[in-house]
């Protein structure tokens, strides 16, 4: 047989698993890919969580990096968990699920057909319980990472539903319309009595100059507030544009920086 007929099974990635999470309420089928440390199988002790939007391109990032940063002593041993579409097979069908999933009702650039409460339903109800179920997660101990379409959700997610996660590494999410969206989402949280432990990771390109107003006057909301239990990290990343640049620097500082002393 002509080998150029042959089947070419997928390329792997070390320590990973695959899970298909079918969730009726936004209705999509999830892929979910979860990375394992190196130490999981020998041990019993639970880890931190990093749930990952867009794993479609974010899990092989964090899945090739996440490595040596722990082998480096940079970041704790942690479980990763990437939230991709298994039904799509373009960028485009990519682009249009994850703003469906992560544009809230009511924003001015969400889509018509808006699922984000339905998928913060699947985050909290279906996707995290099976992953404390099934292994060994700390429940204390989440995060969430998003560029773009992600970081707006990122920061929406630590205004709009605080305790969820108490670590977040958000890029690139206040282009025009977004930053007001959130400015008016973190006055709501301003007004709520109580304030969980957050630890924010906050970065834009230093070329993303329509992201750049709104990223200082977030940042400066945020400073003025001097939420006791916020620790902000934010950084203009100079150059870059919004591209890969951005992704792959606001990951690698992000983890740095909320993981420090963890």
């Amino acid at each position: 047989m002509d080998s150029s007929t042959l089947p070419i099974p997928r390329f792997g990635l070390l320590n990973t698993q695959a899970r298909i999470l079918p969730s009726a309420l936004v209705g999509e089928e999830y892929q979910i890919g979860v990375w394992l440390p190196f130490s999981y199988a020998d041990s019993d002790r639970t880890y931190p969580v990093l749930y990952l939007t867009d794993g479609d391109y974010t899990f092989g990032l964090a899945a090739g990096v996440i490595p040596t940063l722990i082998g480096s002593g940079e970041i704790p041993e942690i479980i990763v968990v990437g939230i991709a579409y298994n039904r799509i097979s373009t960028y485009g069908e990519f682009g249009k699920q994850r703003e469906r999933d992560m544009l809230p009702p009511g924003f001015v650039h969400a889509v018509p057909d808006s699922r984000t409460p339905q998928f913060i339903s699947f985050l909290q109800h279906k996707l995290i319980p099976l992953i404390e179920t099934h292994y060994r997660a700390a429940p204390d101990d989440r995060a969430l990472y998003g560029f773009s379409v992600g970081g707006f959700f990122s920061l929406y997610m630590m205004l709009t539903h605080p305790g969820l996660f108490r670590r977040y590494i958000a890029a690139s999410g206040t282009w025009p319309g977004a930053d007001a969206y959130l400015l008016d989402c973190e006055q709501q949280y301003a007004d709520q009595p109580l304030h969980p432990p957050v630890n924010l990771y906050y970065a834009v390109g230093g070329a993303e100059e329509e992201q750049l107003h709104g990223f200082n006057t977030l940042v400066e909301r945020l400073q003025k507030r001097n939420y006791a239990d916020l620790k902000l990290h934010s950084q203009i990343l100079e150059g870059e544009k919004h591209s890969a640049g951005v992704i792959s620097q606001s990951f690698v500082h992000g983890l740095r920086k909320v993981y420090a002393a963890a």
